[in-house]
């Protein structure tokens, strides 16, 4: 790991967070790399998922990076859940 000076990124809404590293979790994901963006209006926060990342086995196979940005100023819908997904 690199060492970097530490950030804080405010008000970032745990449902949908906890939604997003729940399903990486349920896909197979042992680890994920947190993305933070600092804004002035609101902070952004997103997740990566390298392939070594994954639990090798029985599990169902794992092909996606996820990185995701986090507005709750915006009103999610199906589509948006979908998208996660």
């Amino acid at each position: 790991m690199e060492n970097r000076q530490e950030i804080t990124l405010k008000k970032i809404p745990l449902k949908l967070f906890i939604e997003v590293l729940t399903d990486a979790w349920n896909k197979g994901a042992d680890f994920v790399d947190i993305i933070g963006v600092p804004n002035e209006l609101q902070d952004n926060i997103g997740i990566n998922i390298k392939e070594e990342y994954y639990t090798k086995g029985d599990k169902e196979e794992n092909d996606f990076d996820v990185e995701v940005e986090i507005d709750p100023s915006k009103k999610l819908d199906d589509e948006d859940l979908n998208q996660l997904i």
